[in-house]
């Protein structure tokens, strides 16, 4: 009896499991140069065994592990940045210009900050 009550709980914490590629970013089609954008999940413990799931205007893109990255061009323009942690679901609008490097760093309470490369800290 006591298996068939962990078992739920097993199948959600292995579904968590899965990273890397979900979906294709959206393609590129403007005659305007692209956008290279680097999305980055914190070294934060809060939610470390699960996956954050990023989202482009609410689509699933790609699975990230603690401390994973990742790398994409887009096309210049407004986008809803997200990810989805365990009961967290976060949104952040961003607009992009052209031909611009942009890092998106993720934090597991919500938190979203997109940043031009040349202003890092």
């Amino acid at each position: 009896m006591r298996l068939l009550l962990l078992l739920p709980i097993l199948v959600i914490l292995l579904a968590g499991c899965a990273g890397g590629p979900m979906g294709p970013t959206p393609p590129l089609t403007s005659t305007e140069p692209a956008v290279s954008v680097t999305v980055q999940r914190s070294r934060s413990l809060w939610g470390a065994p699960a996956t954050m799931l990023f989202s482009i205007d609410n689509r699933r893109v790609y699975g990230l592990r603690y401390g994973q990255q990742f790398s994409f061009l887009i096309d210049p323009g407004e986008y809803r940045f997200g990810y989805e942690l365990g009961f967290n679901s976060c949104r952040q609008r961003a607009i992009l210009d052209p031909g611009e490097r942009y890092v998106v760093r993720l934090t597991p309470v919500c938190q979203i900050d997109v940043l031009r490369f040349g202003d890092l800290r």
